[in-house]
């Protein structure tokens, strides 16, 4: 089993004898070095209980939408949702397999299935009569044609002494496939892609500096949804705390100044794919930093001049095909702020805006959470729903790279 990358994986756990195998596929993808979370239904409780996979994946395990003693929050099926990049449920039960062709969502598993955007292996496991049956067969084109991968089943001998077409793919195929899936999910590979995060500094004298409330995790969301993409990421970012500013396999280089984070960029685009600016440079700066420390005496009053426009130099060296994808905080969202948007794409030769309302408290600044308008060049904008930064920074990276067209 091999991945290029630490990946999140939903395990769903149904209630067939096969259950078992179970915990030897999540053993597999924790040695591999993947973070698991394991999600039972009920019946797969009277098989396995939930203490083992919490023992083996070292995370709660959710068991319903209601609490228990290793449940999550009530809110957990979305939560997992947006937190994985794949979901495998094995076994798959006959009737696991009914209920989500239908569209159920009754219990934990079903309606966590339901919640997930991403790529999903289910390794079905249940008798051969079952297997063959109409009804069953009808189901699986459903979910291939909603794509839904599957590992298995295989011939063998089975639970209830026939042999034949039903048993359980073994943990290790199982988990070949998982790790395929996610590598073919990664369009970006071969693709280099430069983020600018968090805020800039412009310093009054040397302990004094001015800068802006930018947490950088917009940024650090889309660089880490480019590298999940497989995409080759270097984050450029100002002064943030630490956890925003680490990535599991790209470069990151850490800067304070506007200038600092041009030359950086400067040092990386001639290579790569794409820019997302999100960082938030300061728009003035000092002509001359005081040296020492300004004394608290009478009135300050500050001639600040107009700083590095590191968007808008990057542009002058922009490539036919690469794709430079701006941000803009606006303290509103309405058409003042649209036509100031249109502004900027039209000012910096961008191919994509997305405008946030910052003066909202639920999304914007210091919160995991965003609301974004996507402007793509002349187009009219479209309103991308609240939802976790991760979520939409992931959705913006596609977006951009699939109209994009970027070499």
């Amino acid at each position: 089993m091999h991945s290029p990358r630490k990946s999140r994986i939903i395990v769903g756990v149904t209630g067939g004898i096969a259950a078992y195998k179970a915990c030897e596929l999540v053993r597999l993808f924790k040695k591999a070095g993947h973070e698991v979370r394991v999600v039972m239904t009920a019946s797969a409780e009277r098989f396995v209980g939930p203490l083992t996979f919490h023992s083996l994946s070292g995370e709660p395990v959710l068991r319903s939408l209601h609490n228990g003693d290793y449940d999550l929050s009530a809110t957990s099926h979305i939560d997992l949702a947006k937190w994985a990049d794949l979901l495998v449920v094995a076994p798959a039960t006959a009737n696991f397999l009914a209920k989500l062709a239908a569209g159920i969502s009754d219990d934990a598993l079903l309606t966590e299935c339901l919640a997930f955007h991403g790529p999903a292996l289910l390794a079905p496991a249940m008798n051969t009569r079952m297997w063959d049956a109409g009804p069953t067969q009808e189901n699986l084109e459903k979910l291939r044609s909603r794509g839904y991968q599957f590992a298995g089943p295989v011939a063998g001998d089975l639970a209830c002494g026939e042999t034949g077409v039903g048993k359980m793919s073994e943990p290790n195929e199982i988990a070949d496939a998982a790790m395929k899936l996610l590598v073919s999910d990664q369009p970006l590979s071969g693709k280099k892609v430069v983020v600018t995060s968090g805020p800039t500094r412009s310093y009054i004298d040397r302990v004094r500096f001015l800068t802006n409330r930018s947490s950088g995790r917009m940024g650090h969301s889309i660089a880490e949804a480019a590298e999940r993409l497989g995409a080759e990421v270097v984050l450029v970012t100002g002064p943030v705390e630490p956890r925003f500013a680490t990535l599991e396999r790209g470069t990151v280089i850490e800067v304070e100044t506007g200038d600092e984070m041009l030359a950086a960029c400067q040092e990386h685009m001639p290579t790569a794919s794409a820019l997302f600016a999100t960082a938030a440079v300061a728009d003035f700066k000092m002509p001359e930093v005081v040296d020492g420390k300004l004394r608290r005496e009478g009135t300050l009053k500050l001639e600040m001049e107009a700083s590095v426009d590191v968007l808008a130099e990057l542009a002058k060296a922009k490539r036919a095909g690469q794709i430079f994808f701006g941000f803009a905080a606006e303290t509103g969202e309405g058409e003042p702020e649209f036509e100031k948007a249109r502004d900027k794409i039209r000012r910096k030769g961008l191919d994509f805006l997305a405008l946030n309302n910052v003066s909202r408290s639920d999304i914007g600044f210091d919160v995991d959470n965003n609301e974004v308008y996507l402007f793509e060049g002349a187009l009219a904008p479209r309103m991308l729903a609240k939802d976790s930064k991760s979520k939409l920074a992931e959705i913006l990276v596609r977006e951009a790279f699939s109209k994009g067209g970027a070499v």
